[in-house]
């Protein structure tokens, strides 16, 4: 594509754009053409010569394809990188991998989405410390307060799904490595639509899915630690695929070398058409530049902000662009309502207790002009 921003291209790789106004990427994006190429061409293969797509180089490097592509994408080390199934997955091995270390706390935002909050209450050996800082503009400071030399971990939702509030998370990995904690992001609101460097940002511990923002299909997600978590992680289960050497030297006698990689937590075969498609999207993205993509979706966001803020709307979402990312958050009492006339009108957006709108790199003006719209006729 070059230097310059091709919204007409990239329009034309998603066809959904050619009859909705598909505005809830953070839920789950539509089928981009490469994406779905990807799946289908797998899906052939698999009738037609399915010996074909169960080559070591079919099922090992396609993953490792994949891995290097997200590694890339958040600045990380594809050594530590595994695929997993969701986020929720992802989020579950992370907790576990953080048990052992010193501390008896973790301090966890009140925007944390439950599937990296939950497992935290469900391991029961951490007192969970909840803070509240919807609202707060500096978030790192009021969840200072909460952490000392006793916490295991600040997790946090890099994005909140239910209001939009994007964290610092530099500052907050400072926190957390002032008191040798370590920072937990389920990045799952923003990975695709964020530039994230994990390595600069100082993010020990990332999760997130590739359904959503990174123009993925379901059934794919990631985790990502950071080489001095991985280093001090043990074997949590065994699965065959996590294991160095070929399957014919594998001894019977013994417990065989466990990969030193993330991939170690990659215990059998994956979603092999997810991974091919959820590689797709994310090269689709990096094509593009995240960079650009973040714009585009700024200037988007802004103008829907401000149309909301002409209606006079409950805007939930910090209008600062630097406390946002794609989701915007409006409470309604008729949210249900109003998600219905949006979907007569071929506007898609989302309702969970607040309205949602997620614009993503492949919107354009017209799709934010057409939510207005139909929002501006509800509320006459």
């Amino acid at each position: 594509m070059g230097s310059s921003f091709d919204l007409a291209y990239i329009r034309s790789q998603v066809p959904i754009t050619r009859s909705r106004a598909y505005l809830f990427s953070g839920a789950l994006a539509p089928a981009a053409l490469p994406v779905l190429a990807a799946w289908n061409s797998w899906s052939t293969a698999w009738q037609e010569d399915p010996n074909s797509v169960y080559t070591a180089e079919a099922l090992i490097g396609s993953s490792a394809s994949l891995r290097a592509s997200f590694a890339r994408l958040i600045g990380g080390d594809p050594a530590g990188v595994a695929i997993t199934d969701n986020t929720s997955r992802a989020a579950n091995i992370a907790i576990r991998a953080l048990a052992g270390r010193r501390g008896n706390n973790v301090v966890v935002d009140s925007g944390t989405y439950p599937s990296s909050l939950y497992p935290w209450y469900a391991r029961g050996e951490y007192e969970v410390r909840l803070v509240e800082t919807d609202g707060i503009a500096d978030a790192a400071g009021a969840m200072a307060a909460r952490v000392n030399d006793g916490t295991v971990a600040i997790c946090v939702s890099h994005v909140a799904p239910l209001t939009g509030r994007r964290h610092d998370l530099a500052a907050l990995a400072a926190l957390a490595h002032r008191h040798d904690a370590a920072l937990v992001v389920d990045a799952a609101q923003s990975t695709g639509v964020v530039p994230i460097d994990v390595r600069r940002e100082g993010v020990d511990i990332l999760v997130t899915t590739a359904m959503k923002w990174l123009m993925g299909p379901p059934g794919v997600g990631f985790l990502y630690l950071a080489t001095n978590v991985l280093d001090k992680v043990p074997v949590l289960d065994v699965g065959y695929l996590g294991l160095e050497g070929r399957r014919a030297e594998w001894p019977r006698d013994r417990m065989p070398t466990v990969s030193a990689d993330a991939r170690r937590y990659e215990l059998g075969l994956p979603n092999l058409p997810g991974v091919l498609a959820a590689k797709a999207g994310i090269d689709l993205l990096m094509e593009v530049g995240i960079i650009k993509v973040a714009e585009h979706v700024n200037k988007l966001t802004t103008r829907c902000l401000e149309g909301l803020a002409e209606q006079s709307a409950d805007i939930v979402t910090p209008l600062d662009p630097n406390q946002r990312a794609g989701v915007i958050a409006v409470s309604h009492p008729r949210a249900e309502r109003i998600f219905e006339c949006c979907r007569d009108a071929r506007v898609d957006i989302g309702v969970a207790g607040n309205l949602r709108v997620d614009p993503h790199v492949f919107n354009n003006e017209d799709d934010i002009d057409r939510f207005l719209d139909s929002f501006e006729q509800f509320n006459r």
